[in-house]
């Protein structure tokens, strides 16, 4: 199965020429609810078991840190700002980094900062889109989720298999 692990940090450029997030909804096994996207494109998480890939997982804590005193757990927004759970489901990961990276005026006085400076977020931009992304799709549930194992071949493995 393939995975996703963001590489690093992006430029602006790199996030203006990044594709659109999307994900493949995986097949019902047993019972249980399997997400996947296979390659590198930004916005892709596996979720097998309820337990994510550890791209997404990074995904969640740095949300957790930086975005969610202001979005809301998550991503379910707040009245400080928007849902970013619903925000995903039309924005482009390069629409996203764009933001995330140069920050929003929404009105005077009201501003999302600018977070291209602060390599926590910039290094796990693509995994916080993965992230939200899940949520978004209604893959993955509310709370911290748990983090499959790795393998010695370097693929993930939830405990059940």
């Amino acid at each position: 199965m393939g995975m996703l692990f963001a590489a690093g940090g992006i430029t602006m450029a790199q996030a203006e020429d990044a594709s659109s997030g999307k994900h493949e909804q995986g097949q019902e096994a047993e019972g249980d609810k399997e997400a996947a996207n296979e390659g590198s494109e930004a916005g892709g998480y596996t979720i097998v078991d309820g337990k994510v890939d550890q791209g997404t997982y990074d995904g969640y804590l740095t949300y957790s840190r930086v975005c969610q005193a202001c979005h809301g757990p998550d991503g379910m927004g707040s009245s400080f700002a928007p849902s970013l759970k619903e925000r995903v489901k039309s924005r482009t990961f390069a629409d996203f980094a764009g933001t995330v990276a140069g920050g929003m005026e929404i009105q005077p006085g009201l501003v999302m900062p600018a977070f291209a400076d602060d390599p926590n977020v910039m290094n796990n931009l693509e995994n916080i889109y993965s992230y939200l992304k899940a949520r978004a799709a209604e893959d993955l549930e509310r709370g911290r989720p748990e983090v499959m194992e790795e393998t010695s071949e370097g693929e993930s493995r939830s405990d059940d298999e």
